[in-house]
C-alpha cells in the first residue's frame, strides 16, 4: 500500500540507509509518488462515500458529445503517444450531474490509458441504442482475464491475469463509473473484443430538449 512505502523509505532515511545523495532522492522522490498515489485512493474513496450518501444525482440536460470530446483531449495530452480517435454522430443528451458525468468519461479514459501498453490506441464512441445513449471506451491492451466480466466494476478489484496494477490505481475507478451510472438510472459492462483489447461501455436513458416556453423556464430542460 502508499503507506507502508512511505513508512518504509522513511525508516530507511532515519536509519542512515540513504546516506548517498542518489539515494536520499531515490526516497524521496518515492516517498512523493506514493503520497500521490494514497491522495487518489483518498479522493476516490471520498467520491464513493458521497455517492453511497446521495445516489441521486442532479438533474439537467447534458450533451455526452462534448464531454468525449473533451475527454478524448485530455487523454492526448496525458499520453502524447497514443492515438484517441472519437466518433460521435450528433447530439446525445441525457440527463444527470455534468461534473459526474464528467468523471466518469475520466475514469474510463485513465482506466485504459493505465491498463494497455504505451503507444497503443484507443477508441472513444457516443451512440444512440434503444432508448439509450451508449459511451464506449475501447482499448488494444491485452484485454480482461477470462471471468473478470462479472466482477471489474466492483470495488477494490483487482485483476490478476491480463490487466496489471495501475500506476495509481486501488481498484476503484471503475467502481466509481458504475456508481454514478447506477445513480443516473444506467447500466456498465465490459467485454472483450474479437481482435483482441476490451471495450468499455455505459449506457444512459436518453433524454431530449424542450423549448423553454413550453415550460414556462428560463432555460430548456430535458425529459
Amino acid at each position: 500500500t502508499p503507506l507502508t512505502s512511505i513508512r518504509g523509505y522513511a525508516e530507511l532515511f532515519r536509519m542512515g540507509a540513504t546516506s548517498r545523495p542518489e539515494d536520499t532522492e531515490k526516497a524521496m522522490a518515492r516517498i512523493e509518488e506514493e503520497a500521490a498515489r494514497m491522495g487518489v485512493l483518498v479522493e476516490d474513496l471520498l467520491a464513493l462515500a458521497r455517492l453511497d450518501e446521495m445516489p441521486q444525482a442532479r438533474r439537467e440536460p447534458v450533451d455526452l458529445a462534448p464531454l468525449a470530446a473533451d475527454a478524448a483531449d485530455d487523454a492526448r495530452v496525458a499520453a502524447r503517444d497514443r492515438e484517441v480517435t472519437v466518433t460521435i454522430d450528433g447530439e446525445h443528451v441525457v440527463t444527470g450531474d455534468l461534473a459526474q458525468l464528467r468523471q466518469v468519461l475520466a475514469n474510463l479514459m485513465r482506466n485504459a490509458l493505465t491498463h494497455t501498453p504505451a503507444g497503443s490506441p484507443i477508441e472513444l464512441s457516443v451512440s444512440s441504442v434503444d432508448g439509450y445513449v451508449r459511451l464506449a471506451v475501447r482499448d488494444h491492451g491485452p484485454g480482461l482475464p477470462e471471468g473478470a466480466q462479472a466482477n471489474v466494476f466492483e470495488r477494490f478489484w483487482r485483476s490478476e491475469g491480463g490487466r496489471g496494477r495501475g500506476k495509481a490505481g486501488a481498484g476503484l475507478g471503475l467502481a466509481i463509473v458504475a456508481a454514478i451510472v447506477d445513480a443516473h438510472g444506467g447500466r456498465v459492462g465490459a467485454h472483450n473484443a474479437p481482435d483482441g483489447g476490451a471495450t468499455f461501455a455505459i449506457d444512459l436513458p436518453a433524454g431530449r430538449l424542450r423549448a423553454a416556453a413550453q415550460l414556462g423556464a428560463d432555460a430548456p430542460v430535458a425529459d
